[in-house]
């Protein structure tokens, strides 16, 4: 069955910019996922869980601090064996 998920604020794009170890499910430098409230493109739920509130502020058009215009922002998987590092980018549409 093909899902279709509806147009809900701006997009996230969501890309692997550095890894240090080996990711538990394979992610690498370049992989690159459109993420949103309802797509968690292939993220492990452990790292997903982490980055929700920032998916949420940029698909929304919230921003980090409160009335600064930060459109990117990057993050780190919690495992602390395997650090991959992903930036998050808000594409208004």
């Amino acid at each position: 069955m093909a899902v279709k998920y509806p147009k809900i604020g701006n997009k996230v794009m969501a890309k692997i910019i550095e890894s240090k170890g080996d990711c538990s499910i394979g992610m690498k430098p370049g992989d690159e996922f459109e993420l949103s409230l309802h797509k968690c493109g292939e993220f492990c739920g452990f790292f997903y869980h982490n980055i929700y509130g920032w998916i949420k502020t940029l698909q929304f058009g919230g921003s980090f601090p409160p009335g600064s215009d930060s459109d990117i922002i990057q993050w780190t998987c919690p495992n602390p064996k395997n650090r991959v590092k992903v930036e998050l980018r808000r594409i208004k549409e």
